[in-house]
């Protein structure tokens, strides 16, 4: 074998060793960890690179080679697997591409991780570990913490257009911010030059984008096509990402947000169903917004951005319902407005709340099914109805005027610059919990009510990041969320 043809090898720490693939041949990266007594080889590109590899582990180790790592099973990464299982390398892998191979008839040693796995070396481990689909339903994590080193496969790539084929966007979101709480110094990818942590960040910065983005099309009610033609992410030049693999990606997120929910098992657990997005409120601050409400008390939350999602279906096995929208769809760039609302989906919400479930409605869901105060059955439900807002920065005063309800415990009266709504109460039967202040004029900020057996609360701020990140608002979104779940 020629010396040019031998793959880059770099120590990233003491026995660990990057394996920088060469993309022309078919080779993903890969590397080595050299144990007192074996050494761990990480993928199998193809039939070419094993050859390679089992030459290259000879010039850094008299240790066998035990262990071989497949971080997904996609055929850039396993193509070379035979030359390994045939020599009585044990493969590890995720436990659903073991369970494949094992279909497949695929002949060797297999463990598969379902959760967590670790390697001692002398007092020293090496952890592989899963957190779902993330680049695809096979990924698995390899990390040595007291070297600060991880291997990622294809779910973290430097200077290369991610492939987001199999993803789940949201995980996937999720396991970078994860996996960025690790102490990590040094991340062997997939494909590109090995990286520092910050590489952790860049990826999902672009991924939130792209789902911002394609998420506030299809809170908008666009067709694929109209949203590809909208959306605008100037990250992608920095993944090296061309017209079609970006067009690849908005397929495959517009996919994710726009498909069939997986219907959901009765769980004891409180879950939430998150409607958020819509022409005059861009989704990317809403996320940010809630999520610590969410993962301060305890409570799983899927965030949709597709009206159509919100149906009776869906709110089957959920105890929440939040909603942080209004109720105008453009399906048309710069045409006309329609109401998205169905007599179906009103029907849904009422019976959800009736039946004992939770409705947290936040800022503008006051003009759902329309924007007058014409009685509807969303109208009755909710107890008020839209009546307009000052300017988006206008300054006011929040007021708790019932700090004895479970939601305003501990809650102080603050100062808010946002859009000051002021609704229509059309309920007779309102606990007023906060008001606003602006000079001369007074509104309702918040208040709570009951229909059926079940618990509504209004809570009127939310135009922005920084209303709704204020340590106020977040105890009072918390706050709500608990009691309208039953939990006060």
């Amino acid at each position: 074998m020629a010396s040019e043809r031998l793959s880059n090898l770099s120590e990233v720490a003491p026995g660990v060793f990057f394996r920088l693939g060469d993309m022309g041949r078919g080779q993903c990266n890969g590397g080595y960890i050299v144990c007192d007594d074996y050494v761990v080889a990480i993928e199998a590109p193809n039939p070419e690179a094993s050859s390679e590899m089992f030459d290259e582990v000879k010039k850094l180790s008299d240790k066998p080679m035990c262990f071989l790592v497949i971080t997904h099973g996609h055929w850039d990464h396993d193509g070379g697997i035979d030359a390994f299982t045939e020599k009585g390398v044990t493969v590890i892998c995720n436990e659903k591409l073991q369970m494949r191979y094992v279909d497949n008839n695929k002949s060797g040693s297999y463990i598969g991780v379902a959760d967590r796995l670790a390697l001692t070396d002398n007092g020293k481990s090496i952890v592989f570990f899963t957190t779902g689909t993330v680049h695809s339903n096979t990924d698995v994590f390899t990390f040595l913490p007291g070297k600060g080193v991880l291997f990622t496969g294809d779910s973290v790539v430097n200077a290369h257009s991610p492939w987001l084929g199999e993803c789940d966007i949201q995980n996937w979101i999720d396991t970078l911010q994860f996996l960025d709480q690790l102490e990590i110094k040094t991340v062997c990818v997939g494909h590109g030059p090995v990286a520092g942590r910050e590489v952790l960040g860049n990826l999902v910065n672009y991924l939130n984008n792209l789902r911002d983005e394609i998420g506030y099309q299809v809170a908008q009610g666009r067709t694929f096509e109209i949203t590809l033609q909208q959306v605008k992410v100037p990250a992608r030049k920095e993944w090296l990402v061309d017209d079609n693999a970006f067009s690849d990606h908005v397929k495959a997120v517009y996919t994710q947000l726009t498909a069939e929910l997986p219907e959901l098992q009765p769980s004891l657990m409180p879950r939430a169903l998150v409607l958020i997005g819509d022409n005059y409120h861009p989704p990317a601050y809403i996320p940010p917004s809630l999520e610590p409400v969410f993962q301060k008390i305890g409570l799983p939350a899927r965030f949709i951005y597709d009206v159509t999602k919100l149906n009776a279906r869906n709110l089957k096995g959920i105890r929440l319902l939040v909603i942080l929208r209004d109720g105008m769809n453009w399906p048309e760039p710069g045409g006309k407005n329609v109401f998205w609302m169905t007599e179906e989906q009103e029907k849904a919400i009422a019976e959800f709340v009736s039946d004992g479930g939770g409705f947290l409605s936040l800022h503008n869901s006051t003009a759902l099914r329309r924007l007058d105060d014409k009685p509807s059955l969303y109208r009755d439900v909710l107890g008020s109805s839209y009546n307009g807002h000052g300017p988006g920065d206008e300054k006011f005063d929040v007021r708790v005027v019932n700090s004895d309800h479970p939601i305003t415990r501990g809650v102080k009266d603050y100062v808010a610059i946002d859009e000051r709504h002021t609704p229509i109460i059309h309920a007779d039967d309102i606990t007023l919990l906060m008001e606003a202040v602006s000079g001369d004029k007074t509104s309702v900020n918040g208040y709570v009510r009951t229909y059926g057996k079940g618990r509504i609360c209004y809570l009127a701020n939310g135009h922005n990041l920084e209303v709704l990140t204020n340590p106020e608002m977040q105890k009072l979104m918390a706050n709500a969320a608990l009691w309208c779940c039953g939990i006060d």
